[in-house]
């Protein structure tokens, strides 16, 4: 796993990824997401070696994550990233933005969070809300 080999979107182009596919899957998007320069974000400690784009966007109490294949890449494993988001459970939910299907979800402790990324040779968008939210 690696952060360096990923390149990330500019927010803007994040922002559109993003709402686009959540209001296919009929989901909102928190009114308070903010899209993030991915590159200086210090919330990104580790990204598999499959995803060749980001893109990132904070609420006060979500995080959105973009991600776009390496083209020409299988399916790899181990496929995880590991965020620095403070001590506590989330649930970490994966989107087939294809499908617009919720593929997978996890619960894991942050401090750093340490989930599962599905890698389905497809864009797929991650959003992780606190346990409880």
């Amino acid at each position: 796993m690696t952060f360096l080999r990923a390149k990330p979107l500019s927010p803007a182009r994040a922002r559109l990824k993003v709402r686009a596919a959540l209001a296919a899957a009929g989901a909102p998007v928190p009114s308070d997401a903010v899209a993030l320069a991915a590159a200086s974000s210090d919330l990104i400690r580790s990204l598999p070696d499959w995803v060749d784009r980001f893109g990132l966007l904070k609420a006060q109490d979500t995080i959105i994550l973009w991600f776009d294949p390496r083209a020409g890449e299988g399916e790899t494993f181990p496929s995880q990233i590991v965020l620095d988001l403070p001590p506590g459970r989330y649930f970490v939910d994966t989107l087939d933005v294809r499908s617009h299907q919720w593929i997978s979800r996890e619960s894991a402790s942050g401090g750093p969070l340490v989930a599962g990324l599905p890698s389905t040779g497809r864009a797929v968008l991650v959003r992780i809300r606190a346990c409880g939210v």
